[in-house]
């Protein structure tokens, strides 16, 4: 109930900041797609291999207003999932808003957003770690500003929190497994700057801090604190690439029960960096990169994650298109834990092909194959070590609306 109102407010706040706008561009549009999906190993574990065959709706709705000086966006996305076991039924949804306020050197921009969702579908990507009949609710809020300091410079003051929370309901796999996924608010400020330096270069710089709570018992908070500099590059009208990358320090202090233990505080050293490359003509788009970064967990634990990532599509005719992803990521705790060591593997590929047989219709069929390999201690009790893979097959029908679009 407490994000539902803060979600209501939000809303409020945007609509209510644009009603002064004058002459405004009212835009409405949307998708909805369905489809059934196979899955060998839900579960994602060598100790539960449960297989499943279910149906997939996704619908998703964007609605714009546009004037001179304001822009408001509203985005409502669902994906919801059943499946032949009802354990793994699933119900994600992600409410999102977007405002923009420009005057003649500045953008003030206000975006937010709210989701529940089953949390092993976010768990993949995080910790790889799943339970069936667990939800999660994510709520996050973030104002910038950027400021147009010359004719080239712009400084960026960017704060944000999130919070996010787990239900945890008792279930077979949660206990064999000693799973007790613990939430967390996260508060951060960033200070940057922007430089063109040319009509092909841009030079970037970024001051950062976060403040990282974790809740439940024996977790710690966590100070996170460093800088990064980097630098866009525009080849040719094909070909652009960009890299940052910067120190970040991890000061944590661990605490049982909400009460602080101050002798267990700690300093660590990680780092941010990104490097990417993209190609895009008309026939083909290709991206491929590095990156390295620092976020919250589903542990308790602040994990430090690098990830190689490559994407590939091909238009082989005018209605139909190839797709390929694939991406490899190492994820491992860093700062002083009371909870064991975490260390993951990961890496997945997803090829795929494309039929439009009309306009704003598409049907797609993808094959996606996961692989990962845990390194844990004791306090993850029967979870295997070694290595664990997945296959699932998705076949997907697709329809875009254009929607409508009104001047007034």
């Amino acid at each position: 109930m407490f994000y539902d109102r803060n979600t209501v407010l939000l809303v409020l706040a945007c609509i209510s900041f644009g009603n002064n706008a004058s002459a405004a561009e009212w835009s409405l549009k949307g998708s909805l797609k369905q489809g059934m999906q196979y899955n060998d190993n839900v579960a994602f574990s060598s100790l539960h291999k449960d297989s499943v065959v279910g149906y997939l709706l996704k619908p998703n709705l964007e609605a714009a207003r546009k004037t001179e000086a304001l822009d408001i966006g509203f985005e409502g996305q669902g994906d919801i999932r059943r499946y032949d076991d009802s354990r793994w039924d699933c119900n994600n949804y992600n409410l999102g808003l977007k405002n923009d306020y420009r005057t003649q050197r500045s953008v003030f921009s206000l975006s937010g957003g709210y989701s529940t969702s089953c949390s092993y579908t976010q768990q993949i990507e995080d910790t790889g770690l799943l339970a069936p009949n667990s939800q999660s609710k994510s709520y996050q809020v973030a104002p910038s500003w950027t400021w147009q300091w010359t004719a080239l410079d712009q400084v960026i003051l960017k704060p944000s929190y999130s919070k996010t929370s787990y239900s945890n309901p008792l279930n077979d796999v949660a206990a064999s497994t000693g799973l007790n996924f613990r939430g967390n608010e996260t508060y951060s400020v960033d200070l940057g700057g922007n430089h063109e330096w040319s009509k092909r270069l841009s030079l970037n710089e970024k001051l950062m801090f976060s403040n990282i709570q974790y809740t439940g018992s024996d977790t710690s908070d966590q100070n996170l604190f460093g800088f990064q500099l980097g630098a866009s590059y525009k080849i040719n009208y094909k070909w652009s690439a960009s890299v940052y990358g910067g120190p970040m320090w991890v000061d944590s202090q661990q605490s049982s029960n909400g009460v602080s233990a101050g002798q267990s505080s700690s300093l660590s050293l990680g780092s941010v960096a990104a490097i990417n490359l993209k190609y895009d003509n008309q026939l083909t788009k290709f991206s491929t990169g590095f990156t390295n970064s620092i976020n919250p967990s589903a542990i308790g634990q602040t994990l430090q994650t690098s990830s190689i990532f490559v994407d590939y599509s091909y238009r082989l005719t005018e209605h139909v298109s190839l797709d390929l992803t694939s991406n490899y990521s190492r994820s491992e705790s860093i700062g002083n834990t009371s909870t064991s060591q975490f260390d993951r593997n990961y890496f997945t590929v997803a090829p795929g092909i494309a039929w439009d047989p009309a306009k704003n219709w598409q049907l797609k069929g993808s094959y996606v194959y996961s692989w990962q390999d845990f390194q844990q201690g004791n306090n993850f009790q029967n979870l295997t070590n070694g290595s664990i893979d997945s296959n699932a097959v998705m076949f997907l029908l697709g329809y875009s609306w254009d929607g409508v679009r009104i001047s007034r």
